[in-house]
């Protein structure tokens, strides 16, 4: 229980590093404390090589996710970091902080697919517009809500059921 409460509470903090980070234009700065957060992470829970797994799977989503809302200007990156059109690296580190709450804080999401899809569909768009009112995105039209409420639900299902079985 206590784990999962550093879990969630190190994502949480990775997130404001993170977007903070873009939005004040201390984008690498950013990085290097989210990848502390990240081996931190590793250092304090037994399931390493399930977490590295999932990381490289939501990192590979998110780059290509993130990458086609940006090549479609439905959200522009205040600071990339990198130029355009990479998806920026600190929204890759983004997918990776969320995917090791998937077999820790967010465990209670496995097998209970309905669940997963409400908690993306409603979860994906809220952060994105967070991160709008932190000034670390631009949110193009309301469609893009539309495009990230259907990319994240489906999304956040497929990412846990490439975690580790109960």
């Amino acid at each position: 229980m206590i784990n999962n409460i550093i879990n969630f509470c190190l994502f949480q903090v990775g997130w404001f590093v993170c977007i903070l980070g873009a939005a004040w234009n201390y984008t690498y700065i950013a990085i290097a404390i989210s990848i502390g957060i990240l081996f931190l992470h590793l250092y304090l829970t037994d399931k390493n090589a399930n977490d590295i797994k999932l990381s490289a799977i939501a990192a590979t989503f998110g780059f290509i996710f993130d990458g086609f809302m940006q090549f479609n200007n439905m959200i522009i990156y205040n600071n990339p970091g990198v130029p355009y059109p990479f998806t920026p690296i600190w929204i890759v580190i983004l997918w990776i902080l969320f995917a090791i709450t998937l077999n820790h804080s967010l465990t209670w999401l496995k097998g209970r697919t309905l669940l997963a899809m409400l908690f993306g569909l409603m979860g994906g768009p809220l952060v994105y517009l967070a991160g709008e009112k932190l000034m670390a995105v631009t949110i193009a039209s309301p469609n893009t809500l539309i495009v990230l409420a259907i990319g994240w639900a489906l999304i956040t299902p497929l990412l846990i059921s490439f975690g580790e079985k109960k």
